[in-house]
Formats: C-alpha cells, structure tokens, sequence
C-alpha cells in the first residue's frame, strides 16, 4: 500500500543532536549500532538539510527508496539524497557505516569533485567490489576523526576526508542500480531554498527575496517548509545563521562582537539576543560550556594515557 506523503516523518539534521555541544556538519555511526537500536527495522522517513551514505561491507537487506523497493547485498554503496522516503530491514549479521552529511559539507565535496551535481547528492545503489582497502581507509580515518570530539584541527580533517570520499565515489560510480528522481514539486523547491540560505544566510535576505528567486510566492513557500520540514521559512534562515555562530565561538578566538559582525548583524546586542532567543544561552555562555567540556575530554585523554 502507497504511503501518504503526510505521514511520512521528516528528520532534520541538527534535531537529532542538537544537545551536542560541537555543532557538526557530519554524523558516523557503525551500521550495526544504529541497525540495532530499531530491530534492524526502519520505518519510513526522509531527512532535510543532509544526504546519508550507508556502506554495507557485509550482511544483506530489504530497502524502499521513494517507493522502489529492491534488495541489497554486500557490499555495496547506498546513497540516500534528500527528501528522499527510505525504509530499511536489515539482516542482523550486517556490518559496514553510515555517514550522515550536512548540505555546507556536501557542497564543499561538489566544489572538490568540479560537478555541479554529484553522485554523493544523487539516490543510487553502488556494487563494490570486495577489496577496496582504499575506501574503507578513508571510513575509518572519518569514523576516528568523529570519534575525536575536540581534537585540535578535526572540523577541517573531518572536511578533507569527506572531499576524498566524495572523489572515491565518483571515480568508482560505474554500476548504478537505481537513480532517484522522484521527489515531488514541493522537495525540490525546499531542497533549492536551503540551496540559497547556504549561499546567503550572510546577507539576512527576506523570505520574499528568496520566493521571488525560486519563482514562488512567500505564503507558498512557508507553507511547503511547514508541511515538510515543520519549520517555517524564515526558522531556516536563522537555523543556519545559528549554526555558523556555534562554529564561530568553538573553532575561532574572535569576540562575540567580531562574530556579530563576521555574520552580518549590524548590532552585537541584537545578535546575542537573537542567539539566546534560539539556544536559550547567551554566546559567552555557549562558548564557556563548550571550552568546559573541551577540558574535561582533555583532562580524560590525558588519563587513559
């Protein structure tokens, strides 16, 4: 039976974690970990904001990608783009990882692999033949980095290896069992607005600026990121705006003021009330917690050593 688009639960990327303190743009986890927690079932849904990579190193499995169900067996390459409905029902022996991927990151890997659309943002089941030393070199470096929380220089390693994937992706994307394109009107207007928010969200543009760009009016466009993502236009705007001042205060020594500024907010108290207003914590508070908890992952390095 056809699952109604409306009961379809979308994730969003920073939902999920948005307790962490260091705002990544990348998730990793081993298949089985996150297999095991849902009886190796999961249910139907869709991300907004990121693409996903499962690489199924062993172990098999059922999957629906927009409604195309089809087997799966490793190893393999399952590329997940956004917006796109998935359900999987794993076999219990599988093995392998699955990286969920921010869309800032994601367009720096575009950038990196000169596409303007590349396999890491498409829907496609890769066959992979069974040595393949190279990739899961670079999974396991990514996993290692990840699992490093404030490691000094693990954003912009974390970056690099992604670029890499991305490259092994593209130069090993020659068997493609299925190709997504079957998301409605709607996904891809949202996928297109969260498209310009990262260009722009510097600039504090209108909702309808960016309507008018996409050639929709403002109402609809809320009203299509209400229905998809649960959140409103202009919440995405400061979503964005809100992660990079989390980055700012945890990756940089500029003052709360600098960011302000470095942000496009013409007034530091404006930007420390809007900051509060969407993290419940002032920046200096924000940042104190962060170099807080930094310490205390210093001071359990040094023990273990």
């Amino acid at each position: 039976m056809a699952i109604e688009k409306k009961l379809i639960p979308t994730i969003q990327f920073y939902g999920e974690h948005e307790q962490q303190v260091t705002p990544d743009l990348l998730h990793c986890e081993s298949l089985i970990t996150r297999s095991r927690v849902h009886q190796f079932s999961i249910r139907p849904h869709r991300h907004h904001g990121l693409s996903q990579i499962f690489y199924l190193k062993s172990g098999s499995g059922e999957a629906n990608l927009d409604g195309d169900p089809t087997t799966i067996k490793g190893p393999c390459i399952i590329l997940i783009s956004e917006m796109c409905v998935h359900d999987f029902l794993w076999s219990e022996d599988v093995s392998g990882y699955v990286l969920s991927i921010a869309n800032p990151l994601l367009d720096k890997v575009e950038q990196a692999v000169k596409q303007e659309q590349s396999v890491i943002k498409s829907t496609l089941i890769m066959t992979v033949r069974r040595e393949q030393p190279q990739l899961e070199s670079i999974l396991e470096l990514i996993q290692y980095e990840y699992n490093q929380p404030m490691i000094s220089g693990r954003s912009e390693a974390l970056g690099s290896l992604v670029q890499l994937l991305g490259i092994w992706l593209e130069r090993n994307a020659v068997q493609r069992h299925y190709s997504g394109n079957l998301q409605d009107k709607r996904s891809e207007y949202l996928n297109r607005y969260t498209d310009l928010i990262n260009r722009d969200y510097i600039e504090h543009r209108k909702v309808e600026n960016y309507a008018k760009e996409l050639g929709i009016t403002a109402p609809y466009l809320n009203n299509l990121c209400q229905q998809l993502v649960q959140r409103s236009a202009l919440q995405l705007i400061h979503d964005r705006l809100l992660l990079e001042a989390k980055r700012h205060l945890i990756y940089t020594v500029l003052s709360i003021s600098e960011i302000a500024y470095e942000l496009g907010f013409n007034d530091p108290g404006y930007f420390n009330r809007f900051f509060k207003r969407l993290s419940n914590q002032t920046p200096k508070q924000f940042r104190t917690q962060a170099t807080l908890s930094k310490q205390g992952l210093d001071e359990y390095d040094h023990s273990q050593t």
